[in-house]
């Protein structure tokens, strides 16, 4: 999906016409039933132009753009028809199953009959500067920004491994940057030592380098068969390379966990079964898949996802929680975006997947449209309606005791519903087994029998799995000591009970969570608008790395992780009063939970639960509240006599 296409000619005409930005602009209003912004209508005349303008100067400007039966040069004399010379040119171009648009794509063969993209990074900087010796990103009138060769790179790797028409490695894709309006002084920064490696992979040019950047171009698009080349990825989807098929399954393959067992395997052969008959019968189908906390839902999806893509299908995974997209990608580096967000989809062609998994179904927003979403692109479209339209068979993943935000409305009726309105048959499957916490089932339904979730009570769980009240916070210090002792993972989590800071000017981290005089930092708060690579994430850096050891992680942070063991901060967000649980507004400090209402109660026992099911052998439990510790030590100990067989008074 892109703005503008067409031959080289045609962008010179169109450029020194100034009708170029008004096709655009009325491509977009097609698209999305508006009018893009004055700001942005004013960046594609600006940057398109001094394009238009280099290109028209270079011997790639004499391409011939035809007039009937006429063919005219762009600088209007009447040449015979050029097509050894064709040079395509696209704007705007929408990366597949992505929210990111590449600024303009050149196509041609090189003169030695290379096929090439060229991936083009347009900026109107005037200024640009690093923050200190150690910043990777640049400044940039005031805000951080990744480096424009960066973001050329990003975008020619996410083409080069996922989309159909460089699939076969017959085209290249090339990425550079022009940042036309800045100044060999205001350049230093962007052509710091640090970018050496970059800047060889993704050539930076800036205004003054209009005669290195015509040779540039000329070099690589000269040989011409433009056209078919832009049809070809234009015409292209969503397709991984054989090469991120091979990261995905090569992790499948080494590690236990991901391995179907019982009813996963029964889920999982029964989908596949119903990707393969709607791809012979040409039908649509939508699949609910439920289960609590470690039923495993996650592992189906991940070895559906690796089975069709090896099968030859169009799959991929999404989910609307960051924290957990982060932990499967910072797992499966190499085939990291095919993890994508629920939001990615709002773009997606009408089923042009053959297997959409959306993990943590109850996650599912009412609309894609977020307080970032440019008011000009929000559509208010129902987000389960556009996931069940990206393929032709959709598969919800759900746990209804999940939801952690007041706006994630994922349910058995809001997914039923959507697929009756749109005439798409469903089937469910229900998963009973448990996997999580080291399989303990008796474990599981003790929690979920504490938080009122279910009236099930296994019994006792004896020495399968360790869980106990601690009575100060540097046990829980004394928990991860030993944890590191016997080389196993461990981390803090807590209920979101204090303020949680961003990182202050001068870096380090704020010790927010304060118990007496123990103190202790939350982890690295993410930076909504700034681009992480899977396995630098805040995240992923409490999750996997050594900081994380004297970090907090609340349930944002945690959910999607699993340690060998956890200590749990229960603080006075959630108290037990009488015979019932109480949310207290007044203990929270997350804003959307807090301003739920009517639903505070609910979402915070949900954030507890997941909390309390993130450790494989242990969780360590510290309430702060008196009423709260006597209950959860009196559900402890009827478990603990029933396990060592005295009698429960």
């Amino acid at each position: 999906m892109d703005l503008w296409q067409g031959d080289l000619g045609q962008f010179l005409a169109a450029s020194r016409s100034g009708s170029l930005a008004g096709e655009m602009s009325g491509r977009f209003a097609m698209l999305h039933g508006k009018q893009p912004s004055a700001g942005e209508f004013r960046s594609w005349q600006r940057s398109l132009d001094e394009l238009a303008q280099l290109l028209g100067r270079t011997q790639l400007g004499d391409v011939g753009v035809t007039m009937g039966s006429a063919t005219r040069s762009a600088q209007g004399m009447r040449v015979a028809e050029p097509r050894g010379s064709e040079v395509g040119v696209c704007t705007e171009y929408h990366l597949p199953l992505q929210a990111k648009r590449v600024d303009v794509m050149l196509f041609g063969e090189s003169s030695q009959g290379t096929p090439n993209s060229l991936v083009v990074e347009l900026k109107q900087w005037s200024e640009a500067s690093l923050e200190d010796e150690d910043a990777i990103n640049v400044l940039a009138h005031g805000r951080e920004h990744a480096h424009p060769s960066r973001q050329a790179l990003d975008y020619a790797g996410y083409l080069a491994s996922y989309h159909s028409a460089y699939a076969d490695e017959s085209i290249e894709a090339r990425p550079m940057a022009w940042c036309h309006d800045l100044s060999p002084d205001g350049a230093r920064a962007l052509r710091d030592p640090r970018f050496d490696d970059l800047l060889a992979a993704s050539p930076l040019f800036t205004g003054d380098d209009r005669v290195a950047l015509a040779e540039h171009l000329t070099e690589r698009l000269a040989g011409g068969h433009g056209r078919d080349l832009m049809h070809a990825v234009t015409g292209g989807g969503f397709e991984p390379s054989k090469q991120v098929i091979e990261c995905l399954a090569e992790v499948l393959r080494h590690e236990d966990e991901w391995h179907l067992l019982d009813a996963q395997r029964v889920a999982h052969g029964a989908i596949l079964a119903e990707v393969r008959r709607m791809q012979r019968s040409k039908g649509r189908r939508t699949l609910l898949v439920r289960g609590g906390p470690g039923t495993g839902k996650t592992v189906i999806a991940v070895q559906l996802l690796a089975d069709a893509l090896r099968l030859g299908f169009k799959a991929a995974h999404s989910t609307g929680g960051k924290a957990f997209t982060t932990a499967l990608r910072s797992r499966f580096k190499g085939a990291q975006d095919l993890f994508v967000w629920n939001m990615n989809l709002r773009k997606a062609p009408t089923q042009g997947l053959d297997l959409l998994l959306v993990d943590e179904a109850h996650r599912i927003r009412e609309t894609s449209d977020t307080r970032w979403t440019k008011a000009i692109e929000r559509t208010g479209r129902a987000q389960v309606d556009e996931l069940i339209d990206a393929a032709k068979v959709t598969v919800f993943l759900l746990d209804e005791n999940q939801f952690m935000r007041p706006d994630e409305i994922g349910t058995t009726a809001l997914i039923e519903g959507a697929a009756s309105r749109l005439e798409v048959p469903i089937r469910t499957y229900d998963l009973q087994t448990q996997f999580r916490c080291g399989g303990c089932e008796e474990y599981v339904a003790w929690v979920d029998r504490l938080l009122g979730f279910e009236d099930d009570d296994l019994g006792p769980w004896g020495a399968a799995y360790d869980a106990s009240l601690v009575e100060r916070p540097e046990d829980l210090d004394a928990m991860l000591a030993a944890a590191r002792r016997a080389g196993e993972s461990a981390r803090l989590v807590a209920g979101f009970c204090w303020k949680w800071s961003a990182v202050p000017p001068g870096g380090g981290l704020v010790d927010d969570v304060q118990i007496g005089r123990w103190t202790r930092p939350w982890n690295e708060k993410p930076d909504e608008k700034k681009s992480y690579r899977p396995d630098t994430h805040p995240y992923t850096k409490w999750a996997t790395t050594e900081a994380g050891w004297q970090q907090i992680g609340c349930v944002y942070s945690a959910q999607g992780f699993e340690f060998d063991r956890v200590g749990v901060i229960w603080g006075d967000d959630l108290v037990w009063r009488g015979d019932r649980w109480v949310a207290r507004k007044e203990a929270s400090h997350d804003k959307p939970v807090r301003a739920a209402k009517d639903k505070m109660e609910r979402l915070v026992r949900n954030a507890y639960r997941v909390l309390l099911t993130r450790g494989m052998r242990a969780t360590s439990i510290l309430c702060l509240d008196d009423e709260t510790r006597t209950h959860v030590a009196d559900s402890l100990a009827t478990r603990r006599a029933t396990a060592t067989g005295e009698r429960s008074t």
